[in-house]
């Protein structure tokens, strides 16, 4: 048996470093590992927090879902009554249309009517103007005629005038002759000439 002396063999001094290197590593890995764990632990707690607050989120966001759900429930109501007006009114709009268009052919029916009746107007008012200017000469013939009558009167006064001399003359003629006949019967002596 080979004698103990006071140098430990070559083995045993790589076994010890692999030993203390093991352990070296080991306690590198654990205090790695205990590290990991920790920021693993405060990552659970975030993420724990976290999920509470996603968690409150979620439940705020499902009741705001909720009134949008309904808000959108409201706003279709809303869009089916504003659509039943829009098609009351659509339909009220193209009966407009249509009215319109029997208007606007009724109105060029009597615009073409009151061009005709102007036209009928003109033509009165030419004729008019025309009867205006024959009255005019009509009564300068009327004044011409009325002063002829005038004279014409005044010609017939003057010859009745004169008539009534000569009637009065022929009736004291008369007169005479008879008394001359009446002296003649009287006398029996012819009458004498007037």
């Amino acid at each position: 048996m080979p004698e103990r002396s006071g140098v430990m063999p070559l083995w045993a001094w790589v076994v010890g470093a692999v030993v203390v290197i093991g352990i070296i590593l080991t306690g590198y890995r654990m205090v790695q590992t205990q590290q990991r764990l920790e920021t693993v632990q405060s990552e659970l707690g975030s993420a724990k927090e976290g999920a509470v607050q996603a968690n409150a989120r979620l439940a705020e966001l499902e009741k705001g879902a909720a009134k949008l759900k309904s808000e959108l429930e409201k706003a279709n109501a809303q869009r089916n009554e504003l659509q039943t007006e829009l098609d009351k009114a659509t339909s009220e709009v193209e009966q407009l249309s249509s009215d319109l268009d029997t208007a606007q052919s009724q109105l060029e029916d009597r615009q073409s009517h009151l061009e005709a009746v102007q036209g009928e107007l003109e033509s009165a008012k030419q004729a008019a103007d025309q009867a205006k200017a024959e009255a005019t000469e009509l009564e300068k013939q009327v004044a011409n005629l009325k002063s002829e009558l005038e004279k014409g009167n005044a010609e017939r006064n003057e010859l009745q005038t004169k008539l009534d001399q000569a009637n009065s003359e022929i009736e004291r003629l008369k007169s005479e002759l008879e008394q001359a006949k009446a002296v003649q019967s009287h006398n029996g002596s012819a009458p004498p000439e007037p």
